[in-house]
This record gives C-alpha cells, structure tokens and sequence, in this order.
C-alpha cells in the first residue's frame, strides 16, 4: 500500500477514506484527514493533492525526496522536510520525511515505510476523540515520534556502551573492543547528521512571526526543547564512548603494568644466583673447589637470596 487516508472524527467515528474524485466528503473542524503516501508516486501524490486543494507548485516539491530540511510557507499550509531514522536500524541510515500542514489536514510523504511513522498510527488508534485536535497539533505529535525515533537509538547506543566497559575491564583483547568503538562512533556520527540539521526546519516554528504568518493554530511549544536534548544526548553519547575508551587504554596500562611486575620480580629472584654462578665460575684456583660438597652449599645459597626477595616482595605487597 503506497497511499493511506485516515479521518479522524471528533467523536470517534474514524474511518479509513477514498480519494478517488467525488468520494470524499468535506473536511471541517470536527475533522481531522491524515493522508500517508509512502512512496511518491505521482498518481497517489496527485490524488492527495486534489483532496486537499494543493497547488501544483506543492505538488512538484513532493515529488522528488529532499537531502536538506527545511520549512517552507505555501498558501493556506506548510511544508516540513525532516530526516528520520528507523529506531533499530544499527546503520542509522537517513530517511527522508515531507510533511504537509494544512486546515484539518496533514500530508506525510516519503519513499518506504517509516516506522516512526507506523509506531504514532499505532499510538493514536488507541485513542478517541483524536478529530478534535487541530492540523498544528496533530503534526507535533508526529514530529515528537519522529524525534523519539532518535532517543530510543540513543538508548541502544548506551546499551552498547555499557557492554564495552565491560569489555575493556576483563577481556584481554583488543581488536574486537576498537572495531566496536569505531562502529559506534560512526553511528553516533551518522545520528548527528541527520538529527542537527532539523533545526533548520524547526527552529521556525517558534519565532514569533509564524502564528502571524498562518492560520494553522498557536506556535507549537517544546519541539525545538526536544530537539535539542536529542542532540545533547548524542553528544553525551560520545562522551561516554570516549570514556570507554580511556578506560580501555586504562586497563591496558594496567596490564602492560602487571607484566613488567612480574618480569621485574623475576629478574630480582634470579639476579643473585646470576651472580654467584658468574663469581664462581671465574678462572682462578680457590680451595672451595677441592671440596666437591661446596657444589650443594652454593646451591642453596642462590635458593635462599631467591626466597628472600620473593618474601621482600611478598612483604611490601608486590605480588
């Protein structure tokens, strides 16, 4: 299904409409038409356009998917151009988003199924009476999902962070853990991509002049707020990844560390008996070597200094 129309009724009699010519009946205040069109199709997006009265020029902009949001004023309606994702894609891919405010009317355009989108139907089915809110707050309610989208990959993103501490705490390696932290920071670098440039779409929708400039309701409050936390929990994102990473390059030390312990200790255990074997083995006559029981006796004073240093060490809390 590339086309969809729903009426919502005020009092709770919605029902899914045709577009087809002469099908449709008027839209007024206690009426509220959500036309979805998934795929920009020319027949489809002319079939909404004839149901809403939208000017061609409108028309020829749905037609083809924008890179770059924006707002822009037509006659009697708007035109919001966002980028979204889907919430569980791990590649965070952009996708495209028109959005079309009118009098008891709102358009969604884009080129496949969104499920931003397919999560807010799933929402407001639930609910009744949904024909008495205005175009204006119908499409807050939509920007809010679309921005919802971006926190619940947020909260994966930390979900993952979380699993490379423990990483970078007791596995030894390191190839895994670097190709894991590149990934998710190329993830959160994709997020911000397409999430920060939303402002310039939205950051109108609260001047001052806009509610002036059109007749779709009051300036919709706390998008722009919302907004900005998504972005600042992105930021905080890669701050906690940073941190995993300072606490991998942390534990490594600490590693690297525990072996130069280890190989220093056993050159201090050994170092004693390296030099009583080299004096011994020294070219001249002593009379300790008539005795061939003097062999044992040297012996067991290379384990004695070896015990000893390991007791030292011991002692002092080295090993």
């Amino acid at each position: 299904m590339t086309l969809r129309a729903v009426l919502y009724d005020a009092k709770g009699d919605d029902r899914t409409v045709d577009l087809d010519p002469g099908k449709l009946t008027r839209v007024d205040n206690d009426h509220l038409l959500w036309i979805d069109v998934d795929a920009r199709d020319l027949g489809d997006l002319g079939k909404a356009a004839a149901a809403v009265g939208l000017e061609s020029e409108g028309l020829h902009r749905l037609s083809r998917a924008s890179r770059h949001p924006r707002l822009l004023r037509l006659p009697e309606r708007i035109v919001l151009t966002l980028g979204t994702v889907d919430p569980e894609d791990a590649e965070a891919r952009r996708r495209g988003l028109d959005i079309v405010v009118g009098a008891n009317h709102v358009i969604t355009v884009h080129d496949e199924p969104l499920v931003t989108l397919d999560s807010f139907r799933d929402e407001i089915d639930k609910e009744e009476e949904l024909g008495r809110l205005d175009a204006a707050a119908f499409t807050a309610g939509l920007i809010d999902s679309v921005i919802a989208a971006f926190f619940q990959q947020i909260e994966a993103i930390e979900r993952d962070i979380d699993a490379l501490d423990e990483v970078a705490v007791r596995s030894p390696g390191g190839q895994s853990f670097l190709a894991d932290v590149l990934a998710l920071r190329r993830r959160i670098a994709r997020l911000r991509r397409v999430l920060a440039p939303n402002r310039e779409a939205l950051l109108p929708l609260e001047r001052p002049d806009f509610e002036l400039r059109t007749d779709l309701g009051p300036v919709w409050p706390g998008i722009v707020q919302r907004l900005e936390r998504a972005i600042d929990g992105l930021e905080n994102a890669r701050e906690l990844l940073v941190g995993s990473f300072d606490l991998y390059l942390g534990r490594a030390s600490q590693r690297t560390n525990d072996v130069m312990k280890v190989l220093t200790l056993l050159s201090a255990i050994a170092l004693p008996g390296v030099v009583v074997a080299v004096v011994m083995g020294m070219n001249f006559k002593a009379s300790i070597f008539d005795d061939p029981n003097n062999f044992f006796i040297v012996i067991g004073a290379m384990i004695v200094f070896s015990l000893s240093i390991l007791a030292v060490a011991r002692w002092r809390g080295w090993v």
